[in-house]
């Protein structure tokens, strides 16, 4: 009886002790969306992971993150976060579409293209933003397509200069040696 009371009394305790840290996280993930809000991303990061350690399985603290590093250029690590929200909710269009921008922004173009042709897929009239990062995309693989010729094509042209460079010193060396070799030999064997 004396454990069951014992053990009653933990597992009450240990409610409060939780709900304690709900209310923490909290504080700590509502102060860093309003410093979000208000623009102060590096100073909210702090704060979401504070939040993130105190309940590091609630995905919304990782998205808000994911977004403040976002606007601080930090795709690496949104990419890193916003991975962890979609794998918890992998139906999730805003943040796949975050994903994609992100990628985009670190030169990723196929990633970015997959997140982004999700997105569309998913609801094409309302992912004009989608469409404009797979527009410009579709723009920079056409570029670095072009590049790519350009540069075989200015390699085609560096060989043919080389080819063309050691037929004219093999002439020179014809020109040089044979032609007067021919001529005292001519001019020995007529005199």
């Amino acid at each position: 009886m004396k454990t069951l009371i014992i053990f009653a009394l933990s597992i009450v305790f240990s409610i409060c002790a939780q709900s304690q840290n709900v209310e923490r996280y909290m504080q700590y993930h509502d102060k860093g969306r309003m410093l979000i809000l208000e623009g102060k991303y590096d100073k909210a990061i702090p704060y979401l992971d504070t939040a993130i350690n105190i309940m590091p399985y609630y995905p919304t603290i990782f998205q808000d993150r994911g977004y403040a590093y976002m606007q601080l250029k930090n795709y690496e690590k949104a990419i890193l976060d916003f991975n962890h929200v979609l794998a918890k909710k992998p139906y999730m269009n805003e943040i796949k579409l975050q994903r994609g921008m992100a990628c985009y922004h670190l030169n990723r173009l196929n990633e970015s293209e997959q997140d982004l042709m999700d997105v569309v897929n998913s609801n094409p009239s309302k992912n004009r933003e989608a469409i404009i990062y797979l527009r410009n995309i579709q723009k920079e693989k056409e570029l670095a397509y072009i590049e790519n010729q350009q540069k075989l094509e200015y390699l085609r042209l560096q060989v043919e200069n080389e080819r063309l460079q050691r037929a004219r010193h093999r002439e020179e060396v014809i020109w040089n040696t044979v032609v007067p070799l021919a001529f005292w030999t001519t001019v020995f064997l007529t005199w």
